[in-house]
């Protein structure tokens, strides 16, 4: 299962930043735009496995467009590819 979700990538002094703008205190960092994206789709499948687990509603999805940015960021979507296992119980 596939979720997609928005996110705003700060370009810092020493790397980047990658906020998930509905997944409440989740992020990803790097020291490059690539790195940061993967370590922000590693926390973001780990963020939504723990609601999961808790029985916490997901959720809704913000529009990409009605999310506002500064110059030293950029939205983007992010997918988020959840394990199979335990999906068939």
């Amino acid at each position: 299962m596939t979720f997609y979700f928005p996110a705003i990538i700060t370009k810092q002094e020493q790397g980047f930043r990658v906020d998930f703008v509905d997944l409440e205190g989740c992020y990803g960092s790097g020291n490059d735009m690539e790195s940061a994206l993967e370590d922000a789709r590693y926390q973001g499948v780990n963020w939504m496995l723990t609601e999961i687990e808790e029985h916490n509603d997901l959720p809704m999805q913000t529009h990409l467009d009605d999310i506002p940015v500064q110059e030293n960021q950029t939205k983007t979507m992010i997918a988020l590819r959840m394990p199979r296992e335990g999906w068939d119980e």
